[in-house]
């Protein structure tokens, strides 16, 4: 007579057999013919959720999951990017092309190299050079470039020969190739570099801050991060210092935060320049979703906009919260927390973490 004990005993064994099973298949066809379900997976690297999907890998295989945790689309991928207005580059057979959120190929596999899809257009390589194309993958902008930037405010950086310049969505050069290096734009301004000194430019690519800094780093929420004789401070829109240069190291400013390095310790200032989350870390990222990402000694966990720590200290490795989730590494595999620091999936990932958290004394 079976007994409720034997029924469990029986259930977990022929678990495991299915999962050794597909474990023991062709390399190629295990990651092609995996369960959907999360019971079955283990992640090697992970990425943050973007548009309802998150780039995951196993072994040499990339996918996608979505929010509960199975796969959206098969482990079938060499490389995966993430998704960009509803399109993601992914490369097989050592050709890159686009899919959708159900992993229906919507642009056929066809190039050397292709980047995110940004105001309707996507950078790819055929080979000979880079050109731009749409989301039907016609080529709008033919392949002309040595390398391109993402399209920002309708324009897009790109490279021929030793210059840099910048077009139209037409593929018209509207600002010229006169620049050493240049990057996208960001806040209406873009940093271009002529000869050794850095500036800012505006849509019509007058100069719009001169260079008095030794570096800088594009506009978000206003400022950027900008570097004189060694220090880092930021300045406005205007060219104006709005943060004395002061920091040995600095990160953009997001919802209102920036991390900095003072001495050897990462701390926290609001945009008025004031520390409002005192010098306590090794390392720093900056907030998203209410949430920073910070470490102590070799280990990492997440703060509050007030400095409380929310999860403890106890990854390997992490990235920020996205869509309400973070992936994080713990004891050498990939999974991904919530909010309150409780792992979600995979299955085998929150079963070790629950039990490792169980384990552990309070206060530890």
């Amino acid at each position: 007579m079976l007994t409720l004990r034997s029924l469990r005993r029986f259930w977990l064994v022929l678990l495991a057999v299915l999962v050794g099973v597909v474990g023991v298949m062709p390399q190629g066809q295990a990651y092609l013919e995996r369960s959907r379900s999360p019971l079955a997976l283990h992640f090697d690297g992970a990425q943050p959720f973007i548009n309802g999907r998150a780039v995951v890998k196993q072994g040499a295989w990339h996918g996608y999951i979505d929010h509960s945790g199975s796969l959206a689309i098969p482990l079938k991928y060499r490389d995966a990017r993430r998704f960009s207005e509803g399109l993601a580059a992914v490369e097989l057979a050592e050709k890159w092309g686009y899919i959708n959120k159900k992993g229906r190929t919507l642009v056929p596999f066809q190039f050397e190299s292709a980047v995110d899809f940004s105001e309707g257009l996507a950078g790819v390589h055929n080979g000979q050079g880079w050109g731009f194309i749409n989301k039907s993958g016609l080529v709008v902008i033919p392949y002309q470039f040595d390398h391109v930037l993402n399209f920002k405010a309708g324009l897009a950086a790109v490279k021929r020969g030793n210059k840099w310049g910048f077009v139209n969505r037409v593929g018209r050069l509207v600002i010229p190739l006169k620049f050493d290096n240049a990057y996208s734009f960001s806040d209406g301004l873009a940093r271009v570099k002529q000869g050794n000194s850095w500036s800012f430019i505006d849509e019509k690519g007058r100069v719009v801050i001169g260079e008095f800094f030794t570096w800088a780093h594009p506009f978000h929420e206003g400022l950027a991060p900008a570097s004189l004789d060694g220090r880092w401070g930021y300045i406005n829109l205007q060219g104006q210092w709005e943060i004395g240069a002061q920091f040995r190291q600095v990160l953009k400013f997001v919802e209102g935060l920036a991390p900095v390095l003072w001495r050897f310790q990462w701390g926290y200032i609001n945009r008025q320049g004031h520390l409002v989350i005192p010098y306590a870390y090794d390392e720093a990222w900056y907030f998203s979703e209410g949430m920073a990402l910070v470490r102590r000694g070799d280990k990492w966990g997440y703060i509050d906009s007030t400095g409380e720590l929310v999860v403890p200290y106890r990854f390997e490795n992490a990235e920020s919260f996205s869509e309400g989730m973070a992936p994080v590494k713990f004891e050498n595999e990939w999974g991904y927390i919530n909010r309150t620091g409780q792992p979600v999936f995979p299955y085998a990932f929150r079963v070790a973490m629950e039990q490792k958290i169980n384990d552990t004394p309070a206060g530890e």
